[in-house]
């Protein structure tokens, strides 16, 4: 066992059932196939939306299986065919939602496995085609050697991934300072930061695989970094850090990208002329943002704002149909919702599930403000809770049906 709070039988079972859906969904996907051929619609959602889904669920099946059988402490070998199973099926997911640390995970699972490097361009491909910015991503695909050149300044998670930063760039200059702190980053930040992701407890739940940063080895191995340190750690998987060394890398400093930044400053426009008085609680990189926003919501038909803003403010992991969405919006009463839940795509407003203890996620608290600031409560009609850092002369009491009130 690498992990020994997963329990070993409940796992053998879980991958059994895996098994199972995923064979299931491979004669879905045929019948689905054949339906497409006669000209056959006999379910409400067309069918290639369909079959996509069913390659999603097949893998997001295939890399919890990943990640128990590495638990269990089976030879890494046996999870190499599942690993080319699981990027087959996400191949064929198109453009819908996978979820930002399953794709990260398949391209570090990758590096570490050290895959032909053409099915880390066919990941380069998935990535490009699902419009994902991420620093982490990008630098994982140009230290590949793949030809990947894009490298963002933007965190699709910040918390903790923007620490990964440091690591990367000390680096460059001093390998025992960058270990000392990939160290402090395996033990202190990287758990932490997914809390969010209601990791905390999950190991009494029921399914429990494990959760291993396969993205931090993968940068380990890039980066020729001692982590010896680590051996131990629950979360770092030392042993597929160091499964196989002959993959050559390319050096990558990423201050050769902070220009892309300096030229996103510069095109910060002031201002939401749709309702001014919400300029007090949005902070001023996302003006022209909100703006759109609200006037989007106002003049497009459900299927197009839908569409425009599935990815954006995460809808599509919201509502997952277009029909819920419209089901939900028929009384045209979620606007300030959707602020909010845009609001925390950007990182501007904490998301916590009801369970979870705000203290225990102050740092993720972030100020936009060159004044003093209060924390306020978004009071949205379900069983989150979403806290935000505002100025603190603030008396707003509400953004559209979203209430807003003072945390004493």
């Amino acid at each position: 066992m690498r992990d020994y709070l997963c329990i070993e039988e409940d796992c053998r079972e879980g991958i059994e059932f895996n098994k199972e859906v995923i064979e299931k969904n491979i004669e879905d996907i045929k019948g689905f196939e054949e339906d497409i051929k006669n000209g056959i619609q006999r379910k409400p959602t067309d069918n290639n939306s369909i079959i996509e889904a069913r390659y999603l669920r097949s893998f997001i099946h295939q890399i919890d299986d990943i990640s128990a059988k590495y638990s269990l402490g089976d030879d890494i070998s046996t999870i190499e065919e599942d690993y080319h199973n699981a990027i087959d099926n996400l191949e064929q997911t198109g453009k819908k939602e996978t979820g930002y640390i399953n794709i990260l995970w398949t391209i570090s699972l990758g590096i570490l496995l050290e895959t032909d490097k053409k099915n880390i361009e066919r990941l380069s491909k998935v990535v490009e085609k699902k419009e994902i910015n991420d620093a982490v991503i990008d630098f994982l695909l140009c230290a590949s050697d793949i030809g990947y050149t894009k490298i963002t300044n933007e965190y699709d998670k910040e918390n903790p991934y923007a620490k990964t930063r440091e690591i990367i760039d000390l680096a460059q200059t001093d390998k025992q300072e960058a270990s000392k702190r990939l160290q402090t980053y395996m033990e202190k930040e990287w758990f932490k930061g997914h809390y969010d992701y209601d990791w905390k407890n999950s190991h009494k739940e029921p399914g429990y695989v494990g959760y291993w940063s396969f993205e931090t080895a993968a940068l380990t191995k890039i980066l020729e970094l001692d982590d010896t340190s680590l051996v131990n750690n629950n979360h770092y998987p030392y042993d597929l850090a160091h499964y196989k060394n002959s993959m050559q890398f390319k050096s990558i400093y990423l201050s050769d990208s902070d220009n892309e930044q300096e030229i996103e400053e510069l095109i910060i426009i002031e201002g939401i002329e749709n309702k001014p008085a919400f300029e007090k609680v949005i902070p001023l990189r996302w003006h022209a943002f909100v703006n759109e926003l609200i006037h989007d919501y106002n003049e497009l038909d459900n299927h197009s704002f839908y569409e425009k803003y599935k990815k954006t403010i995460g809808l599509g992991q919201i509502w997952f149909l277009l029909d819920e969405y419209e089901e939900e919006n028929k009384e045209k009463n979620l606007l300030g919702s959707l602020i909010v839940f845009a609001m925390v795509e950007k990182g501007c407003i904490l998301q916590l599930d009801y369970k979870e203890n705000l203290e225990d996620y102050d740092s993720y608290l972030k100020k936009y403000w060159d004044t003093e600031t209060k924390l306020v409560q978004f009071i949205v009609d379900n069983d989150q809770n979403y806290y935000a850092l505002v100025p603190a002369d603030v008396e707003i009491s509400n953004m559209y049906e979203v209430k807003l009130q003072d945390v004493k």
